[in-house]
């Protein structure tokens, strides 16, 4: 993109471009990446870039563009880059201040509200553990009306940025943001009938061997989980059920590699039931699920 001519800097070639550019250097994804900064850069939507493919980019989007590149090729998630991404169908705000929503995670929404069809609880009491950019706790208020939900999280930035999506999403009303690190902050409310989280996981030898684009960039409060990735979790198996009602459920997201430890942990439990490893979508052993007795 050094050249003078801005004539021949169409949106075709500037796609064709970067997706050549991103290939050569290894990065995943490329036509995709190209497409979301483009689309960044010059506004509308991914399919308007096609509508326009003979379009010229102005010499002020071409050095936005520029930027953009290089911080790809520098492994910063494209997510960080245009400061959004998609979750459950919905558009989220995201900063480094927090883990950027994976797709596999939807699968903690999907089984609170499998839950909260069964209950005939009036509302129905939900915590989210380390909630970052909100996404399980909007995404469960936006699809459940009848709900109170508190989210928390041991960053205040992070509570910031939830609290901003959920203003987007118009339900602010239903969750109550707490600072504070794991459960602690739940220790004097009343109890809930679900607790969920995605929390921590990665053991201090596995963080070393992230790719760049997550070890690199992505914050490592949100990700490491300890030398063996159960700083976190342990705790939380521990303590979950004192702050649920009879028969509430437990969610955690994991890492495939602690799934067996995972599911001992809470089967040698004697307040938890009906403890089960789940898989998400992709088949992969990613979820601990179990009943308080």
């Amino acid at each position: 993109m050094t050249q003078t001519n801005t004539e021949h800097w169409t949106t075709r070639r500037l796609l064709e471009w970067m997706t050549a550019h991103f290939e050569s250097n290894l990065i995943e994804s490329p036509r995709l990446i190209s497409e979301m900064l483009l689309t960044h850069v010059i506004g509308g939507q991914r399919i308007d870039l096609y509508a326009n493919v003979d379009r010229v980019a102005t010499d002020t989007e071409r050095e936005t563009l520029r930027s953009c590149v290089k911080r790809t090729i520098e492994h910063e998630p494209v997510q960080y880059i245009v400061g959004n991404t998609w979750f459950y169908g919905m558009e989220f705000q995201v900063d480094s201040s927090t883990l950027i929503p994976r797709t596999c995670t939807e699968t903690i929404v999907e089984q609170t509200l499998h839950f909260a069809k069964l209950s005939t609880t009036s509302p129905f009491r939900i915590a989210d553990i380390g909630t970052g950019t909100g996404c399980i706790a909007i995404t469960i208020a936006a699809n459940l009306s009848d709900c109170e939900i508190v989210a928390t999280d041991i960053s205040q930035d992070a509570l910031l940025l939830a609290e901003k999506n959920a203003e987007k999403h118009g339900v602010q009303k239903r969750i109550t943001y707490i600072q504070g690190n794991c459960i602690e902050p739940l220790s004097s409310l009343p109890p809930f009938d679900l607790l969920c989280s995605n929390p921590p996981y990665i053991s201090d030898p596995e963080i070393a061997a992230l790719e760049p684009n997550v070890g690199k960039w992505e914050p490592k409060l949100a990700l490491s989980g300890g030398s063996d990735g159960l700083s976190i979790i342990r705790p939380l198996i521990q303590s979950a059920p004192n702050c649920l009602v009879e028969g509430g459920v437990l969610l955690v997201e994991i890492a495939t590699s602690i799934a067996g430890t995972c599911l001992e942990l809470a089967s040698s439990n004697p307040t938890l039931k009906d403890v089960k490893i789940l898989r998400d979508r992709f088949g992969d052993d990613r979820f601990l699920r179990a009943k308080k007795c």
